[in-house]
């Protein structure tokens, strides 16, 4: 377990398995769901987070068509591929590549054909702490034509007594989010979210959010996505002291309330918010392009800022 500090009472904790951010405190305060030992997340079947890919989210009947070439994958969420199936990078144990006390590198790498994916590829996540905020940034590369989408799966909680995150506030500017199927696939139609969920641009309790929609588990437009570092989304601790923003330069932000968690944990006990491109993109041509050839560098950066309310941030 490796550990990361600042000066302004942030610490993370990340295990080489996964690649994965097991613990974020703020002086003392935990804000993200872990299990208690190193080894359970070799099991995870919830992606508690881990780096998740070589492609998170979905793939519609786990295969698409790159070039002349069919690529089949395995299949892990009914008929499709989800988080790279059997492939995960959260499943991988990473390399220590750099570490300092603000700063830790880890690397691993994918044969090509391992879960299907083509390529051989070499993926490194940047981890860096400044003040309040944690910042991982993605880089890959690939020897053959291959489609990629790299993100963190933490689950947060902002309430010390980390019950369920209904009382939790969630705000967000983004004004689109795609259609899905009964299986979180895209059907390709964009929807309006001041039309679906009318109160998320001002900010809204997650409990009445859950009352009036049920389970989150969306894929929300970033607008001029890949191009610049934008603000996705807002968290707020339910006695409204203590923020979580969610900044990213990639084109997507999934929204997953943690329906599926079981044991240890209890459903909707922490909530996702994870930057990535658009599911499903390799099957969807009008969809931002997951493909990254030999000679590109995959690289994108998420950043969780936390805040509280005397003022304290990372830009203090």
């Amino acid at each position: 377990m490796f550990e990361i500090s600042t000066a302004a009472g942030l610490v993370v904790n990340i295990s080489a398995t996964g690649a994965t951010v097991c613990s974020i405190r703020l002086d003392g305060q935990e804000l993200t769901l872990g299990y208690d030992s190193e080894a359970a997340y070799a099991s995870d079947p919830y992606y508690l987070g881990s780096t998740v890919g070589p492609y998170a989210n979905r793939i519609d009947n786990a295969g698409f068509q790159l070039g002349q070439q069919q690529i089949r994958l395995t299949a892990n969420d009914g008929a499709h591929c989800l988080h790279g199936g059997k492939a995960g990078l959260n499943q991988r144990q990473w390399q220590l590549e750099a570490q300092q006390a603000d700063q830790l590198t880890l690397s691993c790498r994918a044969a090509a054909g391992e879960g299907g994916f083509p390529g051989n590829r070499e993926f490194r996540c940047q981890f860096r702490v400044t003040a309040t905020e944690l910042q991982l940034q993605f880089e890959a590369t690939t020897d053959a034509p291959t489609v990629l989408n790299l993100t963190n799966h933490c689950y947060f909680n902002l309430d010390p007594k980390a019950g369920p995150v209904d009382q939790h506030s969630l705000q967000s500017p983004l004004l689109q989010l795609l259609e899905k199927d009964g299986c979180g696939i895209p059907t390709g139609r964009l929807l309006s979210c001041a039309e679906q969920y009318p109160q998320l641009a001002t900010g809204q309790l997650l409990q009445e959010l859950f009352r009036q929609h049920g389970a989150l588990d969306h894929c929300f437009v970033v607008p001029h996505g890949e191009q610049q570092l934008q603000t996705l989304a807002t968290l707020t601790s339910p006695d409204q002291q203590l923020s979580l923003t969610v900044l990213s330069d990639l084109p997507g932000l999934q929204i997953y309330s943690g329906d599926g968690l079981g044991a240890p944990f209890l459903p909707r006990q922490g909530i996702c918010l994870e930057a990535q491109y658009w599911p499903d993109a390799p099957n969807q041509p009008d969809f931002p392009a997951t493909l990254l050839l030999p000679g590109q560098i995959y690289r994108q950066q998420i950043i969780y800022r936390f805040a509280r309310q005397n003022g304290a941030d990372s830009n203090d």
